[in-house]
């Protein structure tokens, strides 16, 4: 069925590290989960869409922002290539045909019962360099989910389905039953191996009252010592008693918030990623001076070694007494 999910949220030259848009963009394009590249007025060609980007954030002022990112969920109703044109018609009507733009598609096996879609935004006109969608102020991400509600529904209704998504809250609806936490592709493959995912605190930018504030997401008490799994199928079950007009009291009833488990893996790999290079990048930079180094520390560690022998060796005999 149809769900209603959306996440907006901006990388800037003050708030992230160099080369975060670009590394955003190889997440979302990676070929072992992006099934289609769509875009307009930005590449779509991998290597020359994460070039373009870093250009972007060069010619950029120090406290910019750099992209705007949306998350959507994709409706399991539609095809791929309805998909593929509601993401199309979203985005051209956000930009107003003007701003540059790309999406990945990620509706493949691992994501079979969670199709969804990553699109970055570059608030800029594609000639005049202008701003076009005014994503700083306030107000903005509600005319972002207003806007894919709308387009969702259009969709839905043009492959006719009578099914359609609503961006309100469930309290909102009158629907007395717990929104579902998304379980995310990462997760799900966590739980397939038999692993836990370590939860700890993380700080993430988030657009309050139309300004970017950074909010720590206390994730351990959020996941309250369970899985997305566990605390999901929890919360499937106390909507089936809520249905029959029953409850079960032996099932945890804690309110958890319907986070979204993919921006936090798609943080992780970005993260991942940069810290990657700018290890690659500083062993690239002192190589010259490694082999000395490396000889010295081998022979500190040597002295070290013989030292601590000689003193075993002495202390033997008087153990030994």
């Amino acid at each position: 069925m149809a769900i209603f999910s959306l996440n907006h949220s901006t990388v800037g030259r003050t708030t992230h590290a160099p080369r975060t848009a670009s590394a955003n963009a190889r997440y979302i394009t990676r070929e072992e989960a992006c099934t289609q590249v769509l875009g307009s007025r930005m590449p779509t060609e991998r290597d020359e869409l994460y070039a373009w980007l870093v250009g972007q954030e060069d010619k950029d002022r120090k406290n910019a922002r750099v992209i705007d990112k949306v998350m959507v969920a994709l409706p399991r109703e539609l095809t791929h290539a309805q998909n593929a044109e509601l993401v199309t018609e979203f985005a051209e009507g956000l930009t107003k045909g003007r701003a540059s733009w790309v999406a990945g598609i990620h509706d493949g096996i691992g994501d079979a019962d969670n199709p969804h879609a990553h699109i970055i935004l570059r608030d800029r006109d594609f000639e005049t360099g202008k701003r076009v969608m005014e994503l700083s102020e306030k107000g903005s991400t509600e005319r972002i989910r207003i806007a894919w509600e709308e387009r969702v529904n259009t969709a839905l209704v043009r492959a006719g389905f009578e099914v359609r998504v609503d961006r309100r809250t469930l309290e909102a609806q009158g629907l007395k039953r717990e929104a579902e936490i998304h379980v995310g592709q990462a997760a799900r493959q966590l739980t397939e191996r038999g692993e836990r995912p370590d939860s700890t605190p993380r700080e993430v930018g988030r657009i309050v009252d139309g300004g970017l504030k950074p909010i720590v997401i206390d994730y351990p008490s959020i996941d309250g010592g369970k899985t997305r799994h566990e605390a999901n199928d929890e919360i499937k079950e106390r909507n089936r008693y809520r249905a029959l007009g029953s409850e079960q009291p032996e099932l945890d009833w804690t309110d958890r918030a319907g986070l979204v488990a993919q921006e936090r893996a798609a943080n992780e790999w970005v993260r991942k990623a940069q810290e990657q290079q700018a290890s690659t990048s500083m062993r690239d930079r002192q190589i010259g001076g490694a082999p000395n180094r490396w000889r010295r520390e081998m022979s500190d560690d040597a002295s070290k070694l013989r030292a601590e022998m000689d003193r075993e060796q002495k202390s033997g005999p008087e153990l030994e007494r």
